[in-house]
């Protein structure tokens, strides 16, 4: 019965039920835009037609149906299918001890008698029973979602509570070990520094006293050379050739012995003190020693 009742109301052209339903003349009834957009794409054969009985207008009026609307609306609110197949509510209205139908767009009751149409009207309305079937369902489906959530969330907690610890407890670690490493790196250091340093006030010290040495007596040199030269010049300064030769002997003696302490003065071979206590205390060597000892202990 409701089936057939469903047939009555389904529009020809959409299959769908009546949306503001109308006729013109041949008792035939269609959607308002469905008639109007089949006439539209029959516009070019110029007369108009009805698509159940195929009968032409010239003119057609569309009439509208107050009662078939009606009825299209109170079925589409309550499903007649829906309200026959409906069993006794054990929890009626406290007004009608009727059927009671459950609202699943709006997610609420609804009494036939009570409620207005209108405010269910397109909407997905069953009975109690299969309500209570379909949303219990829903909600077992939600409850295991979460449940399977929880137990995600519950381990990823887990997992990162034990890196929390885990990291703590290793930066803890390396710290101690960082803080080991440069102190025994500072003390050597500092143990480097003073050793370096007293043996440089040792080089240092024979370095000054071998340069001192030179000094004195490269400066004594400096003045029998000196005298060589004025003894040379005064006797080239003679005008005469007697006085020229005589004592020759013992000038040339003078200066040969002059000429012997210019050639024992090896300048380029002296080596220069500050190069000298660069390479030796500050070289590649002692970087390397520094470099290993730091890598190892680090």
């Amino acid at each position: 019965m409701a089936c057939c009742l469903k047939d009555e109301l389904l529009c020809s052209i959409c299959l769908s039920i009546y949306q503001d339903p109308v006729s013109f003349g041949c008792e035939h009834y269609f959607c308002r835009n469905c008639i109007t957009e089949h006439w539209s794409r029959r516009e070019l054969h110029g007369a108009r037609d009805c698509p159940e009985c195929r009968r032409t207008f010239t003119d057609p009026l569309l009439s509208p149906s107050l009662k078939l609307s009606n009825i299209v609306e109170r079925y589409s609110a309550f499903p007649l299918d829906a309200i026959l197949n409906a069993q006794r509510s054990s929890y009626p209205c406290k007004d009608h001890e009727k059927v009671k139908l459950f609202c699943l767009t709006d997610k609420s009751l609804v009494c036939f008698f009570c409620d207005e149409p209108a405010l269910h009207e397109q909407h997905q309305v069953t009975t109690i029973d299969e309500a209570y079937e379909e949303i219990q369902r829903e909600m077992k489906e939600q409850l295991a979602t979460l449940q399977d959530s929880e137990k995600g969330h519950t381990e990823a907690l887990q997992l990162l509570q034990r890196q929390l610890t885990e990291t703590k407890s290793s930066a803890k670690s390396l710290r101690a070990t960082i803080g080991d490493a440069f102190e025994r790196l500072h003390r050597f250091l500092r143990e480097r520094q003073k050793s370096m340093l007293e043996e440089l006030e040792m080089d240092t010290a024979r370095k000054l006293a071998d340069i001192e040495h030179k000094i004195q007596r490269y400066s004594q040199q400096l003045r029998d050379v000196k005298e060589g030269i004025q003894i040379l010049q005064e006797r080239l300064n003679e005008t005469g050739r007697h006085d020229f030769l005589e004592g020759i002997a013992v000038t040339s003696e003078r200066c040969f012995t002059c000429s012997e302490f210019a050639k024992a003065v090896p300048v380029s071979s002296l080596h220069k003190p500050e190069y000298y206590l660069k390479q030796r205390h500050c070289g590649l060597n002692q970087r390397h020693v520094i470099k290993e000892k730091a890598e190892n202990w680090i």
